[in-house]
């Protein structure tokens, strides 16, 4: 299992690829980006070992379900 600096980057990679593809209206694309950084973000809640950290990590996904529900999509698929 990856570490959990390695999980977070790649969290942000797919949320900016997503963000990327958001602003060139790929709307399918960036939702399928939004819900992989959001499965990353669900897993480092559950690894984050500060309440502090947790509420960060939470608000950042939130951020990403709401845009997800804009686009009409479902929440985050976890494999």
């Amino acid at each position: 299992m990856p570490s959990s600096k390695a999980m977070l980057a790649t969290a942000l990679a797919k949320a900016n690829t997503a963000v990327q593809l958001d602003n060139t209206h790929s709307y399918t694309f960036a939702r399928k980006y939004y819900q992989e950084s959001c499965v990353l973000l669900s897993a480092l809640v559950d690894r984050a070992s500060k309440e502090k950290d947790r509420e960060k990590l939470r608000a950042i996904r939130q951020t990403y379900l709401q845009r997800i529900e804009q686009l009409g999509g479902s929440g985050p698929e976890e494999s």
